[in-house]
């Protein structure tokens, strides 16, 4: 069952490889073994159980040393760290999983919260429930320009980073420290009754961290890292105020939501 296949042309590129272990064109593995489950399991374990992985480097440095990676790959660096839109892909899959895990728990959080509220606003507020998880892939995804534009606005006397590089800063931030946070919050969201317990848990870490790596990114010191973090969360009130009314006046329009009358 673990016979040598015999191998002469890359599956990826078509390079002739009949006499390399790697594709000197494309850098792919020569596989020339059927596969077996002992042989999954080592590749699984390669690729995500060595402390050696780009993965693992990339989560703990992001820790350690977030300019590092992000001015990595703003700067060219592609190999040893795992790229912005990888990481923001993996963090994706987390918060999906964690979505589809505690769902019905913050669905029965939220009910203790609103279940005082006339049954329409109850209605109007599981709809705008089930719609945040329905489209968290899109809506973080979407949040992200919205972060970097913040954050360009914050720093707009800072010439280091462009736009498009704050785009790239909170790919690995924004990702790094969602996919952290679904995490710890996995057990906590079980644990709590009050879910602002876990939300004030929640953003103050966020807001904690993204401070952290604006300060080692700009290389400022703390005085002006507290400022731009206040100026940073006053836009970001102002941003969150105006999307809820756009979000609000469409759901409306759409009879997703009913306005009631007065």
């Amino acid at each position: 069952m673990n016979e040598l296949i015999p191998i002469t042309n890359c599956k990826n590129c078509n390079q002739q490889i009949e006499t390399y272990n790697f594709c000197p064109n494309c850098g792919a593995k020569k596989i020339n073994k059927r596969i077996t489950f002992k042989n999954l399991l080592h590749e699984f374990a390669d690729r995500f159980l060595n402390l050696d992985n780009s993965f693992f480097r990339t989560f703990l440095h992001l820790f350690t040393k977030p300019d590092e990676v992000i001015d990595g790959f703003i700067n060219g660096l592609r190999k040893r760290y795992i790229n912005a839109f990888s990481y923001f892909a993996i963090s994706i899959t987390i918060t999906g999983i964690y979505s589809f895990l505690a769902k019905n728990r913050l669905a029965e959080l939220m009910n203790k919260i609103f279940s005082s509220l006339p049954e329409e606003q109850i209605a109007s507020q599981e709809i705008a429930l089930d719609f945040t998880f329905k489209y968290q892939s899109l809506l973080n995804l979407l949040l992200i320009p919205v972060l970097a534009l913040l954050s360009r606005l914050v720093f707009w006397n800072y010439k280091k980073y462009n736009l498009t590089e704050h785009f790239v800063i909170y790919l690995y931030a924004y990702s790094h420290i969602v996919a952290f946070m679904t995490i710890i919050l996995l057990p906590i969201t079980f644990w709590f009754d009050n879910i602002f317990n876990i939300m004030i848990i929640q953003f103050s870490i966020y807001i904690i961290y993204i401070t952290y790596v604006l300060k080692r990114l700009y290389q400022i010191n703390l005085r002006r890292t507290l400022i731009k973090t206040l100026l940073f969360f006053f836009f970001g009130v102002i941003f969150y105020l105006i999307i809820g009314i756009i979000i609000g006046l469409i759901m409306a329009h759409t009879g997703a939501m009913e306005i009631p009358a007065k």
